[in-house]
This record gives C-alpha cells, structure tokens and sequence, in this order.
C-alpha cells in the first residue's frame, strides 16, 4: 500500500473515531442532566391515566410530571347529540397537550393537516423497533399520514368468532375455521336450527344484544359497503351490494341460522338479555361474536349466567370478504398517541410515547384482557391453552365510512335506523320483497336525511346564539367589574 493511501485510511479511522466518540446529533434535544421535564397529556381522566401509564412511566423517569387533561370535560354541560369530531378539535385546539390520544379518523386529518410532529427520524435514530407490531398497523398509520409516521398505538380492538367446541362435537359438525366468508357461517350455523325444541332449542349464531339491523351492519361492513356517496349527500342502500347484504340477512334471520332478539318499539333503548338467558353460556348457542373481554366472561361465567355450563370453546376470526380474505374492516385504532407539532417538549413527551409503545407495556397488558390487545403481536400468543392467533391473523383495513360519515348529520341516525328495521322486519315477515323494501328505504331514508339537515341548521344557530350569549354576558360582567374599580 503507498504512503499516500495509508494516510488516507489514518484519517478515516480517525474521522470514524471521532464520529463515535461525539456521536451522531440527536434529532430531539436529550433531557436535561436532572431528567426534568412536563408533559401536559390527553386522556380519558387523571386516575385511570396514571393506573395505566403515569406510574410505570414515572418509576423510570421520576422527574418527569404531568398534567393531564381528561377528555370527559368535552361532554359537560352539553345537551343533545354531540359532534365527538368537532369537540375533539375545539378541545385540543383549548388546551394544546404536548401528547395526544386520538383515535384513527381525527389523527389521519392532524396528521395531514401539519398540527402532528414527524417521528421518522427519531425512529429511524433511535432503531426503535416497528417489527414487532401486529401486520398492517403500521402501514395503516403511514396511510393516515402519508407515508410518515406521526404517532404510535399500543393496542387495538376487534372482536372474533366464539365458538362451543362441545356442542359441535355433540352433533357431527365440524367446527368453524378461521376466513370463513358470511355465507360459509351462515350455511355452518343453519345445520344447528332443528335441533332441539322450546326450551331445550339449540342455536347456531347469537347476537346477544343486537337484532337484524346490528347482523346487517356487521355484514355490510365486512363487504366495505358504502352507506353514503364521497359527498355524505346522497343515500347508496338501493345498489346490488346493499340489497345482498339486505337478503342474506334477512334469510338467515328467518331460517333461524342466526338468532337475534325480537323486535322492539322505537324509544325502547337497547336490548340485554337478562343473566339467565345468555344462550352461549348456557351451552345453548354454537357461536357468538366478541371481543376478547369476552373470555374473562367465559372464565367465570356462573357469576353472570345462572344456567351457565362448563364446555370447551375456542376461537376463529371473524367473516372476511372473500374478494380480501386477509384483512377485516373490524379492527380499531383508537388509541394513537400524537405529539403536537408546535410541542415546547418533544423529548419528554417521545420517551412517554417510546415507553406506552414499547414491550414492557405491551407485555403486562397482555395479561389484562381488558378489551384492548397489545399491537406487539409476540405477548399475547394464548389464554388458558387457547392460541389467541385468530386476533392477528387479518389486517386492518380502512373502512371509516361505511356507516357513520361525519359529512351526515347526527340527527339522521336514528330516525334512519328506524326506519332500517322496519324495512329489514317486513322482509324477514315476507310482507314485502327486497327490492319493494329497499326502494322504500332509498325514499324515506333520502326524506329523513334532508330533515336531519334542517334539524343541524336549526341547532347549530341555537348553539352559535348560545355562545355569543354568554360571551356578552362575560364581556359584561368584566366591564362591571373595571367600572367598580
């Protein structure tokens, strides 16, 4: 090797040492040398915050504090429906945490709205490790953000197939699997409708506490069928894929392939079965679908059912659309956690997001079963022998819109849902053919949804009226106030 080329090699060692030693320039300044810092965070309320995160966190960062502003302050003092999405964004634009919790459809618009801080380069700095997460939640929140990752989730929610293993091994039938489609359930649980009679009746799907329009929305959703045009102005119920949706409901309901509760008059609120009917856990109903909750109901459940039975039971995903056999429309991101953009402190609040986010948390919530599941798929692997597969096995897919649009005015759910279940009723009764019903629906429906907007119109000029009420009756009282001075 020449002279030349040795001294070459000396200063890159060199230079590689002295990169080392001085290390490469953190994208967020570190803590101080005392590892103080505030972070002023949004949550549910202070008490169930620091029982879930606050205290774990603050046992390795002790002099981090918090303030933390419970979201339950949006909803006091307020009078009939609530624009969650509007009040969300009045609050945060109120208080300005440093942290955010949001759920997936308000972070995608802070995300692409610049009000959300970029965390690509600290975590392509600090290696912090994306590939234990659950397929798919990943990418879906580089989706909300365009391609950049501007906030974490620990956990998620999706329900899946219960199903009483003993039951079918009783009577020949093989059990479920997992990707079945709505029409392969169906067809399964419609072999379980002439088994036994009155009390002693055996069934195959139950909807514990929903009726035909809870089964219609579940199969709709999982065809990603949409309830309204890109403009939130127009009803789409008469199209091919509502009316299938709208017939293989209606047929199971009235083969009895499905069970569901009988119907009940508008206002009655909605239907729970008492303890002594839960026809799952009295070993009287083949399949149910639940969340993972559920399974702590299993584990005791002679303390919520009189007449409950002991039975092996195991678990399958959910129906799929066979046109998208891996992903599911059930999966729900609603716990992101977000660092404002214009946050005075980013550090502190990185390491609370890097930690809520990390293994150890991930870890202690598998044991929870609370209804959330950790997105670090490799703790939560099987409860009591059971393989808890089934809750990762399909990826999220984005499917906001399907029902609830928040182009629609709130005020046309319900009289809509109403006027769903009388339609969907008078099918199963055979008292009128899908496509006479659901032309009917288009019409009422369209009728309702131009009521809802005269009833919007009409509230949010009560509101504004409201507002610039009190905000006289203040402007007032502090004039008084400087005139008695």
């Amino acid at each position: 090797m020449s002279r030349k080329w040795k001294i070459a090699v000396l200063m890159l060692t060199v230079l590689a040492l002295i990169s080392g030693c001085l290390g490469e320039k953190p994208v967020l300044e570190e803590l101080g040398e005392d590892g103080k810092g505030k972070i002023k965070v949004l949550y549910y309320d202070e008490s169930n915050f620091y029982r879930e995160y606050g205290n774990y966190f603050n046992v390795k960062f002790p002099e981090i504090e918090f303030e933390v502003i419970s979201t339950s302050e949006m909803y006091a003092n307020q009078e009939g429906p609530v624009d969650y999405k509007a009040e969300m964004k009045k609050f945060l634009d109120k208080h300005k945490p440093d942290v955010m919790f949001l759920d997936k459809e308000v972070f995608g618009e802070y995300a692409q709205a610049g009000k959300l801080y970029n965390l690509d380069a600290v975590i392509a700095q600090e290696k912090f490790d994306l590939e234990g997460y659950m397929p798919g939640i990943i990418d879906l929140i580089r989706e909300k953000g365009n391609g950049s990752i501007y906030g974490l989730t620990p956990s998620f929610y999706t329900n899946v197939m219960f199903y009483n293993a003993d039951l079918f091994k009783e009577h020949g039938i093989e059990p479920p699997r997992n990707k079945m489609s709505w029409q392969e359930v169906i067809d399964l649980s419609s072999r379980f409708a002439n088994i036994g009679s009155g009390e002693d009746q055996i069934y195959g799907m139950y909807e514990e506490y929903g009726q035909a329009d809870q089964v219609l929305r579940k199969i709709a959703s999982t065809s990603s069928l949409q309830l309204f045009d890109a403009k939130g102005e127009k009803l789409l119920i008469d199209s091919d894929g509502w009316k299938n949706a709208i017939k293989t409901t209606a047929d199971a309901i009235r083969s009895k392939a499905i069970y569901v509760n009988p119907p009940r008059n508008r206002g009655d609120g909605p239907v729970y079965m008492p303890n002594d009917d839960n026809k799952f856990m009295s070993g009287k109903a083949a399949m149910i679908m639940q969340g993972p909750w559920y399974m702590n109901q299993l584990k005791n459940r002679k303390m919520y059912t009189q007449n409950a039975k002991d039975f092996d039971w195991g678990i399958v995903t959910l129906p799929v659309d066979p046109a998208s056999p891996d992903t599911s429309a059930d999966v729900y991101l609603n716990e992101i956690y977000a660092i404002s953009a214009d946050s005075a402190n980013k550090r502190a609040a990185w390491e609370f997001i890097k930690f809520v986010n990390g293994p150890e948390v991930a870890k202690a919530a598998s044991r929870t079963l609370d209804g959330r599941i950790p997105t670090r798929n490799q703790f939560f692997k099987e409860v009591d022998g059971k393989s808890m597969e089934a809750f990762y096995m399909l990826k999220p897919k984005d499917n906001d819109k399907s029902y609830w649009d928040d182009k629609v005015p709130m005020e046309f759910y319900e009289p809509f849902g109403q006027l769903q279940t009388e339609a969907l009723q008078a099918i199963i009764d055979n008292k009128k053919t899908v496509d006479e019903a659901v032309a009917e629906l288009q019409q009422k429906g369209e009728a309702a949804l131009i009521k809802a907007r005269e009833e919007e119109k009409a509230r949010k000029a009560a509101e504004q009226a409201k507002s610039g009420s009190t905000s006289e009756k203040a402007s007032g009282e502090a004039t008084e106030g400087t005139d008695t001075k």
